[in-house]
């Protein structure tokens, strides 16, 4: 079929186009822009773009060969389809989608697909998975640090109140949901929260983006992503009498064993004690602490000597140094509180707590707001180095004094 070039069709079809699949011209502008340089335009450039693009629409301008490619990729379009104003051509099939996308290590096809009108990199597709999912099966670390980075999505929201089932995790993505018309079709329209609830009710997705981060030495991800703590700590360790978080529920292997292969950097960051900070106050204001270890701390262990790794001789000599300062700290912390008559004798025993699950130690003064809650290192692996062995039985030895210390007598 023949066809002859009329600008005036071109503007109203390509018109018709971009408002099908952007919210604005002016996004599409930041698009075309984003695809044909590479990077960020300038606000001067994009209204350039507006401009010649307004002329295109209204057919006072004829598109430009070099325009063709970048066009058909952002509008889903052939070139024949364009330069026929939509009555000759075959469809393309190159429309991006999660799993297609989650592929890509192309920064402005990202960009582009994150701002299609219809927001499909907000929703599951017909399999159920996100975009999260399939660049997670795909290891597509680069597209993952992008989101995070740009901030599209976040695994910490930095208020210790979110901090329940993950650190407040979310995404700033317009959400979409479904409504119905009265003929029975669906059609999307904002503030469905595919991908937001999965975010804020599944820390698992943060757990597989710290492995890549193990993977790849990103010592800033980590950081970013709270990679030592789980969020049980923030709500749970705040009352010493209340119940002790379970390590357990949240233990992935998968990403330990990456942290035992990693780098000496990553491994130092992992077995380094850090501060938890309590919502309980002192009289001068400041808020209570405590000091805890890597979670997963004994199985990291137990993996760095299975592995003989160079880094181990540090990691049991930390661990050794932690559990010692929490046993001089918890005998300090009784006798005090048996010095203030806050208990008598032997009573003091009622209150040190140990819990297997997670290897926890908590004590509490009854009368005031000091306290302690911490979790202690241990192994149950040997190694063929007879020094590694001395440092491995100190460590249980350490362990075994601060399980068993209700059978001391604190004076």
């Amino acid at each position: 079929m023949s066809y002859q070039i009329n600008n005036k069709k071109i503007g109203d079809y390509i018109s018709g186009l971009i408002e099908r699949e952007f919210e604005s011209a002016r996004q599409f502008c930041r698009a075309y822009l984003q695809t044909r340089d590479g990077d960020e335009p300038t606000r001067e450039a994009i209204q350039n773009m507006a401009n010649r693009l307004s002329q295109i629409k209204n057919g006072g301008k004829a598109i430009q060969i070099d325009d063709l490619p970048i066009f058909s990729k952002l509008l889903y379009v052939s070139f024949e389809q364009i330069l026929s104003a939509g009555e000759c051509g075959e469809p393309i099939n190159n429309r991006m989608t999660n799993y297609t996308i989650a592929q890509s290590h192309n920064k402005s096809e990202w960009i582009a697909y994150i701002e299609e009108k219809d927001k499909p990199i907000f929703n599951s597709d017909e399999y159920g998975k996100t975009v999260l999912d399939y660049a997670i099966m795909f290891g597509n670390y680069d597209f993952l640090k992008f989101l995070i980075n740009k901030n599209y999505i976040w695994f910490d929201s930095r208020k210790d109140t979110d901090y329940v089932m993950t650190f407040g995790a979310g995404t700033n993505i317009q959400r979409i949901k479904f409504e119905e018309r009265d003929n029975g079709v669906l059609i999307r329209k904002p503030d469905m929260d595919d991908l937001q609830y999965k975010l804020a009710t599944e820390d698992q997705l943060r757990m597989y983006i710290i492995s890549l981060a193990a993977d790849h030495n990103d010592l800033s991800m980590l950081e970013k992503l709270r990679a030592r703590e789980i969020p049980e700590l923030y709500y749970k360790a705040h009352y010493l009498s209340c119940a002790c978080p379970d390590f357990d529920v949240h233990y992935d292997k998968h990403m330990v064993s990456n942290i035992a292969k990693s780098s000496d950097v990553v491994l130092d960051y992992f077995t380094d004690p850090f501060e938890i900070r309590d919502l309980i106050r002192y009289k001068d204001g400041s808020n209570r602490k405590h000091i805890f270890m890597f979670p997963y701390i004994s199985q990291l262990l137990d993996m760095l000597i299975e592995n003989n790794s160079p880094f181990l001789k540090t990691a049991l000599e930390k661990s050794i140094e932690h559990n010692e300062n929490t046993r001089e700290k918890l005998k300090a912390l009784i006798k005090e509180s048996v010095n203030n008559g806050c208990y008598y004798g032997d009573d003091w025993k009622q209150e040190v707590d140990f819990h297997e699950k997670g290897n926890i130690v908590q004590f509490r003064d009854s009368l005031a707001v000091t306290g302690i809650i911490t979790n202690i290192a241990k192994t149950t692996k040997k190694s063929a180095d007879s020094q590694i062995n001395q440092l491995i039985k100190k460590l249980n030895d350490s362990y075994n004094g601060i399980k068993n210390i209700k059978e001391e007598e604190i004076v």
